[in-house]
């Protein structure tokens, strides 16, 4: 990508008339403050490194906005929509800032940017939560382990979110930040993580939560195992009873919805695994995975025999992907499972999509079990 682009001479000016708009009387009819809004957003994400100052210098006057908008009057119903609104936007400014800066150009705003993320989460509006934890996924992105610092604060609207079973995108979000903390704070994660793993436990154990969590839901057990490596243990057999449960789901031939939606969920299954296999290597406990390695290879068996509409490769991409994991990770306990047929199938499978990520992949995982079968 070159330094500039088209937009660049025209950027300060745009933005600055855009804010005025946004600050117009009549900026509430006809949804203009939302659409000023949206057209901000849109400059910024096209905007070339040339104008970086410019976002740089727009930064602390989003961040203002959003402090003042806690004291916008709010008498009526729509008022109290319009200023939730303006909320959420702001917050989503300051995510797709955050995008294109650096952590030293960013730093020295993240607390006062924090303080007013905590504050919008004390509304009621779950836009607007959606909004800010997603905000706060880039900002944890882009500090890694200096976002620690935040976590006392945020964990009671972080649970929150994790339980938000109603507004399953807010629970989602939430997530997905979990995901996105425990791979900036890493081990330093662990104190949370009691809580944080009774939650998803909860998520997919609620019968009426939106199936679309679930998925991520499962693959975040991989992002917490990752994270904490050994520490991982009291969350173990749980963790891999609901995946051995999700294992089982299976959709009819003729209804496409619900095969993507198992898709899905066993490309979140795999990710999971992969994460737990990681995390205990690194931990230096593989041992306590030994009880459940049948059943985990009972589920790539299957996927060997029975995937329906997989037309991107994601399943089979992690799966063997996973194969090459087990088979670093736990050497010559594994020896005669690597040696069944499935095993061969499914990275020969993987070499022949021609793509080129997932034939790496198949290599790779392809001498690692070489490896263990020739000792």
């Amino acid at each position: 990508t070159s330094g500039t682009n088209a937009l660049s001479p025209y950027m300060p000016s745009l933005l600055q008339t855009l804010l005025q708009v946004v600050d117009r009387e009549d900026a509430s009819e006809s949804n203009l403050r939302i659409g000023a809004f949206e057209a901000i957003s849109v400059l910024i994400q096209n905007s070339a490194p040339d104008v970086l100052n410019v976002l740089m210098q727009l930064l602390p006057a989003i961040i203002d906005r959003l402090a003042q908008s806690f004291n916008m009057p709010a008498v009526s119903n729509e008022d109290k929509e319009q200023k939730e609104g303006v909320q959420g936007l702001l917050c989503g400014l300051i995510q797709v800032v955050a995008i294109k800066t650096t952590k030293e150009q960013i730093l020295p705003y993240c607390d006062s940017i924090m303080t007013n993320f905590l504050q919008v989460l004390q509304t009621k509006n779950a836009t607007c939560h959606e909004e800010a934890l997603s905000a706060t996924s880039q900002i944890a992105t882009i500090l890694e382990a200096d976002f620690l610092k935040y976590m006392a604060a945020l964990q009671p609207f972080l649970m929150a979110g994790l339980r938000n079973f109603e507004a399953y995108q807010v629970c989602t979000v939430a997530v997905g930040l979990v995901g996105d903390i425990s791979r900036a704070i890493e081990d330093k994660m662990q104190p949370f993580c009691d809580e944080i793993m009774s939650a998803l436990i909860e998520a997919l154990q609620n019968a009426s939560l939106h199936r679309s969590v679930k998925p991520p839901v499962l693959s975040c057990f991989g992002d917490v195992a990752m994270a904490i490596g050994a520490a991982y243990e009291p969350y173990l057999q749980l963790s891999l009873m609901m995946l051995l449960q999700a294992a089982q789901t299976r959709a009819p031939d003729d209804d496409d919805d619900l095969i993507d939606y198992v898709n899905g969920l066993r490309e979140g299954i795999l990710e999971a695994y992969t994460g737990i296999v990681q995390g205990l290597k690194d931990g230096g406990r593989v041992d306590l995975l030994h009880p459940y390695i049948d059943a985990i290879m009972g589920f790539l068996e299957m996927l060997a025999s029975e995937r329906k509409n997989d037309y991107d490769n994601e399943v089979l991409g992690k799966a063997v992907g996973l194969i090459g994991d087990l088979a670093s990770s736990l050497g010559g306990t594994v020896k005669e499972q690597l040696r069944q047929p499935y095993i061969m199938e499914l990275l020969r499978e993987g070499h022949a999509t021609g793509d080129e990520t997932i034939m790496e992949t198949s290599n790779w995982a392809n001498s690692m079990v070489q490896q263990v079968l020739a000792c």
